[in-house]
């Protein structure tokens, strides 16, 4: 229905070998005439499809549609811009909360002893060790 298929469903080890990657890229070629991949991965798995079709010289041939895990990063397609051209990333709608901006900056270790783990965001945020 609707003149869409599932071609081929690949799953990328948790722990990938050298080479796993064009593995990939070479599994995906099997099938000629699926161009579009959904690419749900971490990052650094995203960026190493990416490398592999650029290092076949897949360039511009696949049609991604990716995950929230690198639709607002610069990370994953540094440099490999062009293999990642014309990417579509799907963002789950966000909403701001009124007031949790203004409440969440005026909180300090003097008044926020409550939550356990305030001092470690607080190293990580400042670059301190308290």
């Amino acid at each position: 229905a609707g003149g869409l298929c599932i071609a081929q469903s690949i799953k990328i080890p948790r722990e990938p070998r050298p080479g796993e990657f064009s593995k990939v890229i070479r599994r995906l070629m099997e099938t000629s005439t699926a161009r579009g991949v959904v690419l749900f991965a971490n990052e650094d798995d995203i960026r190493r499809v990416l490398e592999a079709a650029a290092q076949a010289n897949l360039s511009g041939h696949f049609s991604w549609v990716g995950s929230d895990s690198w639709g607002a990063k610069m990370a994953p397609v540094a440099g490999l811009e062009e293999a990642a051209w014309g990417a579509i990333t799907i963002l789950p709608k966000r909403a701001s909360v009124p007031g949790f901006d203004e409440y969440f900056t005026s909180r300090s270790l003097e008044n926020n002893r409550r939550n356990l783990w305030f001092h470690e965001f607080w190293e990580e945020d400042f670059n301190c060790v308290l």
